[in-house]
């Protein structure tokens, strides 16, 4: 179970990856505008580490593009921790 959902920069991604050994996956999340992209991931006993980088289909860059930095942020954190607590409360095992 991850108790804490926590954002990086990459540079910090790379640091958490290096010192923690963790492996890294990617999940699929749509923003609030419609498009759909990876947010690569990795995890401990503790905390959910993810990318604060979202990558878009080539074909939706400039759709994406559009948006602000802030929005796609405030759409990732509200939708990764949601998602997180949902597969803590009902793990699929």
């Amino acid at each position: 179970m991850c108790n804490k959902v926590v954002h990086l920069e990459p540079e910090e991604f790379i640091k958490i990856l290096q010192k923690e050994q963790l492996s890294v996956y990617a999940r699929v999340y749509v923003l609030d505008s419609g498009i759909a992209g990876l947010i690569y991931m990795c995890s401990d006993s503790h905390n959910l580490y993810y990318l604060d980088r979202f990558v878009p289909a080539p074909n939706k860059q400039e759709d994406f593009d559009k948006i602000s930095f802030y929005d796609v942020h405030k759409d990732l954190y509200r939708k990764i921790n949601l998602d997180n607590y949902l597969r803590d409360k009902n793990p699929i095992n």
